[in-house]
């Protein structure tokens, strides 16, 4: 070794005469440069005290030998961080979000995070298996981080409500995440911009935890380019890939950006007309109700129990005396959704009725029919269906009456494929030969600003070829309320991402796909009109629906052969006409939400949520 220059001896007589721990201390920052520099082979005694300024038989007044100097490193730089991430979470203070964000934020600290810490963490980690006292002192620290982690995971899905996560996989998730950052601060020791990893960071969380973190605010810029929009080579718009229609991870998302976020249908203000009335929707793991309480107001609330998380209503529409009592330990609520009386209360010492409701749920009421969001704080119902708002006030929805039986009913196709079929007429002549035997003009198509849309066509003065059609065209009665045009016209009001009005001058329909997973949705719909009982007009009804139950199996077979189509390996994407204008704006609707979806690949899996938060801002 060179022999110490003027300087060096400076230091090294100022270091000798240190105190004693301030002299520890130096022989372990040093060895922690000496790794970050050389190795952990290749760091020995001589180059850590020449790094410290110290001389060379100095080491042994406070280590014995090289593997103790190194396993004090070890644990210095272990306590180190765990002490940081303690005090982060003790500072946070007892909300569990809060306490997840420090335990995160904590691994962006300049001094932590050192490009020279990494390295004397995952050096420490190789020879873990070869060293017991490595592998306890790295282990230990490492599990108590997963633990808390964990424990925080636990906390916020039972406080939030995220009904099917999975703590301890979300917490690897985390964990996984966290270590995938150090590593890169080791392999990047020159990136000095942090921000993009920590933005990734919270755009996870907030994918995972909507109701407790937000997308960070321009998440991607600095990483990701900006998403293209989606054109074949000779400038027709395609439609949305392939993969997007049967991927779990991608079903995940649309639940947390498309679904959650945005208002639901859940029956007519005349499905529950009195006091104790209630209307129910299960949706993608969620589950609600409304009620009309005592004073005749509609309320939603969470279809969970607050004691053991059983349903409070059961079925489709039913009715309560009195309470709302959960069948399972008999909890009951008032339709207030406050905790009335609870059986054997004295099990339960110091609970405080008082403090417990059933969790309420944002309820919007739109021309007589009600709707429910699980999260978030968009705009009403009401500013979202303002393009309809006159024309749909036409036909007099307030005073609509359930006609025939509520139905639900679940198939093998994605969602996305129910509506690309539902939202044009291109199909309409090949696809549905019957009713294009009933219709004249093509569609009438128009998309508007907020996710809603108009489909419409008239009926034929010519008679029809078929029984059904034919005797719709005749006995179909005057509707003196409606515009002459509205009076043999069928409309269809669809409302993204999953709803539609089915209007015709006899009756309608609400009609609602909801997602049962990847590549499998819920049809749920039921028939309203208003009192009439003209016998042309219970004619026109009857026929009316013969006629749509055969167009409902025609649309079955056809997104059917459609769904094994897209697992095909021989397609990617697909084009559009302009007579697919609302198909191709339901499908940027989604891009714009979800701009993983403009990618023509799939992600690798297990990054798909990542990857579109990148591309999100």
């Amino acid at each position: 070794m060179a022999e110490p220059t003027e300087l060096q001896r400076d230091r090294t007589e100022e270091a000798e005469t240190a105190p004693r721990g301030q002299r520890r201390q130096q022989l372990i920052d040093a060895t922690i440069t000496s790794i970050a520099k050389f190795g952990l082979s290749n760091t020995t005694l001589a180059k850590v005290t020449q790094i410290a300024g110290l001389s060379p038989g100095i080491v042994s007044f406070y280590f014995n030998s090289k593997d103790a100097l190194l396993l004090a490193t070890l644990r210095f730089v272990a306590e180190e961080y765990e002490a940081a991430w303690q005090g982060a979470v003790e500072a946070a203070g007892p909300d569990p979000a809060a306490q997840l964000r420090a335990l995160i934020e904590v691994n962006f600290d300049a001094k932590l995070s050192a490009p020279a810490r990494a390295a004397v963490w995952y050096s420490f980690w190789g020879e873990a298996r070869a060293r017991e006292e490595y592998m306890k002192l790295c282990g230990d620290r490492d599990a108590a981080y997963f633990e808390r982690v964990l424990a925080l995971c636990q906390r916020i899905i039972g406080e939030g409500g995220y009904d099917g996560l999975d703590a301890e996989a979300l917490a690897r998730a985390i964990d996984g995440m966290i270590d995938g950052i150090w590593q890169g601060l080791l392999v990047e020791s020159g990136q000095r911009d942090r921000e993009p990893a920590r933005r990734s960071c919270f755009a996870l969380l907030a994918s995972l935890f909507p109701r407790h973190f937000e997308m960070p605010t321009g998440h991607g810029a600095a990483t990701e380019p900006a998403a293209q929009e989606p054109l074949a080579a000779d400038g027709i718009p395609v439609t949305l890939p392939a993969w997007t229609y049967d991927n779990a991870e991608f079903h995940a998302l649309e639940r947390e950006h498309l679904f959650l976020p945005n208002w639901q249908i859940i029956c007519h203000v005349s499905d529950v007309p009195g006091k104790g009335d209630y209307a129910t929707l299960d949706m993608m793991g969620e589950r609600a109700f409304v009620v009309r309480d005592e004073e005749g107001a509609l309320r939603a609330f969470h279809n969970v129990c607050r004691h053991r998380a059983h349903a409070i209503a059961r079925g489709n529409f039913g009715s309560c005396k009195g309470a709302l009592r959960c069948p399972y330990h008999g909890w009951s609520y008032g339709f207030d959704g406050r905790l009335k009386a609870v059986p054997a209360a004295k099990s339960f010492p110091g609970l405080d009725k008082a403090s417990i409701s059933l969790l309420p749920l944002d309820l919007e009421v739109f021309q007589g029919f009600v709707y429910i969001r699980f999260k978030g704080n968009g705009p009403s119902l009401a500013e979202r269906m303002a393009p309809l708002a006159e024309e749909l006030a036409l036909y007099r929805f307030e005073k609509l009456r359930p006609r025939g039986d509520f139905w639900c009913h679940e198939i093998a196709v994605d969602w996305k494929n129910v509506w690309d079929n539902y939202l044009e007429g291109y199909h309409f002549s090949t696809g549905h030969p019957g009713l294009h035997d009933l219709m004249g003009n093509p569609y009438d198509i128009e998309a508007f600003p907020g996710g809603v849309a108009r489909l419409s066509h008239s009926i034929k003065d010519k008679p029809a070829r078929s029984w059904a059609a034919r005797h719709y065209q005749t006995l179909l009665p005057e509707v003196e309320h409606l515009p002459g045009p509205l009076r043999r016209t069928w409309s269809y009001f669809p409302l993204f991402p999953g709803m539609s009005f089915d209007v015709y001058p006899d009756s309608m329909n609400f009609f609602q796909v909801l997602p049962a997973g990847p590549a499998r949705a819920i049809l749920r719909g039921q028939s309203y009109a208003l009192p009439d009982d003209r016998r042309e007009m219970r004619a026109a009804r009857y026929l009316g629906v013969r006629l749509n139950t055969k167009v409902q199996r025609e649309d079955e077979e056809l997104i059917d052969s459609v769904q094994r189509g897209l697992a095909s390996s021989s397609y990617s994407v697909g084009m559009l006409s302009e007579k697919e204008t609302i198909v191709r704006a339901f499908q940027d609707w989604i891009r714009d939400r979800l701009p993983v979806a403009r990618l023509t690949e799939a992600p690798p899996p297990g990054t798909i949520a990542t990857r579109n938060a990148a591309l999100m801002g």
